[in-house]
């Protein structure tokens, strides 16, 4: 089928009635050369060739039909995609919006905390498919608090998340929450006190809460904050 516009990031298409995913290629279907027969007698053997041309022909006919149908059917319905809503999914949504390296890094982590960063190295396994991973921690700290930011570039970070093994109901792990959600709302500074008295009032949770734009998720197992794009 003939796909008509496609979505800013390439995900959607309009076939006329609605927007649609775009799915990959079917395969081309593959078909199994026939199992030579056994020979016949001497006045069959001018049919049996023919035959097998006949059958050839028209099974080739039928898949090179049926491939140039799928590419040729024009969508039904309109033909004029209609336009893009505020809220249809866009590349930019996969990252919280204002927040920059510098912002979660420079100043929240290394200026206001003296914490150090560093990337990670290697292929970054990272929960977002994020292209690098990198990783904060306090001075002398031996590995049971730390914040993982994952990010395609300094300016298109998407996840910031703070995991502390103190315990589940430590003051240390509820001011890293804390600090880290009125970070993330540095951009808009109208909504960083709902931020950090969420975190505050959650950190020992399961709770999500939705604000300015980013979601806020909690965890006990292990006992985290992880602050990712809304949708």
């Amino acid at each position: 089928m003939t796909m008509g516009r496609r979505s800013p990031d390439g995900r959607f298409w309009w076939d006329g009635t609605g927007w649609r995913p775009v799915q990959p290629p079917p395969p081309f279907p593959f078909q199994h050369a026939p199992s030579p027969a056994p020979s016949p007698p001497r006045r069959k053997a001018l049919f049996l060739p023919l035959a097998g041309v006949v059958i050839a022909a028209l099974v080739l006919g039928g898949v090179l039909g049926g491939a140039v149908g799928m590419l040729t059917t024009e969508a039904r319905g309109s033909t004029t995609a209609p336009a893009f809503t505020d809220d249809f999914p866009d590349v930019g949504d996969q990252y919280l919006p204002g927040v920059t390296l510098s912002l979660i890094v420079d100043d929240w982590m290394k200026k206001a905390n003296s914490w150090t960063c560093a990337n990670k190295p290697g292929n970054p396994d990272t929960w977002s498919m994020a292209k690098q991973h990198m990783r904060c921690q306090p001075p002398g700290d031996d590995g049971r608090r730390y914040v993982d930011i994952e990010y395609d570039a300094a300016d298109k970070i998407r996840v910031v998340k703070a995991t502390c093994h103190l315990g589940t109901y430590e003051d240390a792990c509820t001011t890293v929450f804390a600090t880290m959600a009125d970070a993330a709302l540095v951009p808009q500074p109208k909504l960083r006190k709902r931020a950090r008295s969420w975190a505050e009032k959650n950190a020992a949770s399961e709770r999500a809460t939705i604000i300015g734009g980013l979601r806020l998720q909690a965890s006990l197992s292990p006992h985290a904050l992880r602050i990712t794009p809304e949708s």
